[in-house]
């Protein structure tokens, strides 16, 4: 029998990805619906001349979307593993034809290639207790942006979870909640990253963010996140 806590621990990682103590607490944010942060998030967009906060958001999470079930589909092709395959249809989207999101997509397919030679998260990811259930995504979404501090490298660690979750669900004879999956993150985004996302001016940002130091980070930051948000006690 197994149990799950979850507790927050000091991770030591780049200034640029860094987990600090926040001086708020994100955690609470329930998909589907804002918090007072996202509320001020969009009156200071507004203010910034970043005009109606809800122009755009629409297109750019249709490119988030489909950017994502592209990730999940390349990856799974990618994992290898006999057990596990699945189709666009299975995802609920279809092969990229804009030139300019498959370039965007390539650079998502390099950095998760980084992540999966990352051997302490894929230590974390691997373990049993790490389920694909709406209450693990949550605190590891939640933990992901803790400090309200908002990089690329976070946005694709929030897909690479997301996308793992589904391998496991494949693994673990559960196709059926694939789907959902997909909505958590979705939803996610929408409620809680989009306008951010919207301030970088688009989707663009990640092939800007590909040519920096940085990205090679993520998986050191995401294998904290997961040793802060699942701590496992067997009994």
């Amino acid at each position: 029998m197994q149990q799950v806590y979850f507790q927050t621990v000091d991770i030591n990682v780049t200034h640029f990805l860094k987990l600090r103590p926040p001086p708020f607490s994100v955690c609470h944010m329930t998909i589907g619906g804002s918090t007072e942060l996202e509320k001020n998030h969009n009156k200071m967009a507004a203010l910034s001349g970043g005009g109606d906060p809800g122009k755009g958001k629409d297109q750019i999470l249709e490119v988030g979307t489909a950017l994502l079930k592209d990730f999940i589909f390349e990856r799974v092709r990618r994992y290898g593993d006999e057990n596990t395959s699945v189709t666009r249809t299975q995802l609920g989207g279809t092969e990229l034809c804009d030139p300019n999101h498959k370039k965007l997509a390539q650079c998502l397919q390099q950095i998760g290639d980084e992540l999966d030679g990352n051997v302490q998260l894929q230590r974390m990811i691997n373990d049993s207790a790490l389920q694909p259930s709406k209450e693990v995504f949550v605190k590891v979404a939640c933990e992901i942006f803790s400090d309200g501090r908002f990089n690329w490298g976070r946005v694709v660690a929030l897909f690479y979870f997301a996308c793992r979750l589904v391998i496991k669900a494949l693994v673990t004879n559960v196709p059926d909640i694939i789907r959902t999956i997909i909505s958590w993150t979705v939803d996610y985004l929408r409620d809680h990253v989009i306008n951010w996302i919207r301030e970088q001016g688009g989707w663009d940002g990640i092939r800007s963010y590909f040519g920096t130091p940085t990205w090679q980070t993520v998986g050191v930051f995401l294998a904290g996140v997961l040793t802060t948000a699942l701590v496992i006690r067997k009994m």
